[in-house]
């Protein structure tokens, strides 16, 4: 399953906040962004329980991360290739 995790930081902790992201397996992508959260994250895990553990013991647990909004993707279309 793939989930987007939407990550407001501490200012100044933007940079360290996305470095220790970037070491997580699951994550594959960190973008910092301009909105009403600093950093968006996109990670795939086996399934709901693994999702939540992830979150709870790797992404929270980050020095400099303040609250997280999780969306768990149900649907994907690219624009080169067919919907996974």
């Amino acid at each position: 399953m793939e989930a987007l995790v939407f990550i407001n930081v501490d200012v100044g902790y933007e940079d360290s906040v996305m470095e220790e992201l970037a070491k997580i397996p699951e994550v594959s992508a960190v973008h910092f962004v301009y909105g009403p959260y600093d950093l968006v994250v996109k990670l795939t895990s086996d399934d709901a329980e693994t999702l939540r553990s992830i979150i709870r013991d790797k992404v929270r647990k980050i020095n400099g991360v303040r609250s997280t909004t999780t969306l768990i993707v149900a649907k994907t279309y690219l624009r080169s290739g067919p919907p996974h």
